[in-house]
């Protein structure tokens, strides 16, 4: 089942401006503020000790009464608190961004790395066939996770179009000047019987699993496996030279669906549509 993309785009923007499941643009600000001003009125030894405690006693706690989960330890070569938290506007669409604070240089970073486009949010409902963004969360849920796998892999091969595999169909986008990940539109290759260029990258991704809610929410476990994924493809050829494509300029697509709606939205309206048989 499909929904008429007129309405499907109207549903994104009004969902995308009302809904309460993710924070409101405005509310990234608050999340700053409550670190910058926690850090004002320390009063500790500011050494390594000092600064965890105050992270993990202060900062952490205000950032779980706003629906947080904060990770305070050690990511990488770096040390400190790490929060990824998602917000949703009409006009953005939807937007993860990932905040850190490391010690003991205290160098606060908050930044966008991965945004799913309006555009995408309401072809993911028209070829979802729902109405309302709550109804693609697991879908976006997971598109986010994945992205932070494949977006140090698409910097590393040098791609500038992407796309990132879901449960059910493929986000589709580029790679932007900053090496953020746009993701412009949403496409469901193995419901379609067109050709795409899409449907050999989205068939790497066919074995896997059937995510729990919890798996999606926690996300360590879909972390796990597409890294592990990726590593195993990249034994035997690099997804850039799998598909050479993915080092050309994005280009946006006239979508079949809307010429077919569009046709039969004049033929209702003109009252030529054929009788039913």
């Amino acid at each position: 089942m499909y929904v008429d993309p007129r309405v499907a785009h109207g549903r994104a923007k009004f969902d995308l401006n009302r809904s309460p499941r993710m924070f409101a643009e405005e509310r990234r600000w608050k999340i700053t503020d409550i670190i910058v001003k926690s850090l004002e009125d320390f009063a500790g030894t500011p050494n390594r000790r000092g600064l965890m405690r105050l992270l993990e006693l202060q900062i952490a706690p205000r950032l779980e009464r706003l629906g947080l989960e904060p990770y305070i330890g050690t990511l990488g070569d770096m040390e400190g608190l790490f929060v990824n938290f998602s917000t949703m506007s009409a006009e953005h669409g939807l937007r993860e961004f990932q905040l850190r604070l490391t010690i003991p240089d205290l160098v606060l970073n908050s930044f966008a790395s991965n945004t799913i486009k309006p555009h995408a949010v309401a072809r993911c409902m028209q070829r979802n066939g729902v109405l309302s963004v709550a109804e693609i969360e697991r879908e976006t849920n997971i598109a986010f996770v994945f992205a932070r796998v494949l977006r140090p892999l698409a910097l590393l091969e040098k791609w500038k179009q992407t796309a990132v595999p879901t449960a059910d169909g493929l986000f589709v986008g580029e790679i932007s000047h900053a090496d953020d990940v746009f993701m412009n539109t949403y496409i469901r290759p193995a419901a379609s019987d067109r050709p795409s260029r899409w449907s050999g990258f989205a068939e790497l991704f066919s074995v896997m699993p059937d995510w729990t809610a919890a798996q999606i929410h926690e996300g360590s476990d879909l972390l796990q496996w597409m890294i592990n994924h990726i590593l195993a493809l990249r034994k035997t050829a690099s997804l850039a030279e799998r598909f050479p494509f993915l080092l050309e300029p994005y280009q946006a697509l006239n979508d079949p669906l809307d010429a077919t709606w569009d046709a039969a939205r004049t033929s209702a309206e003109s009252g030529t549509s054929p009788a039913p048989r």
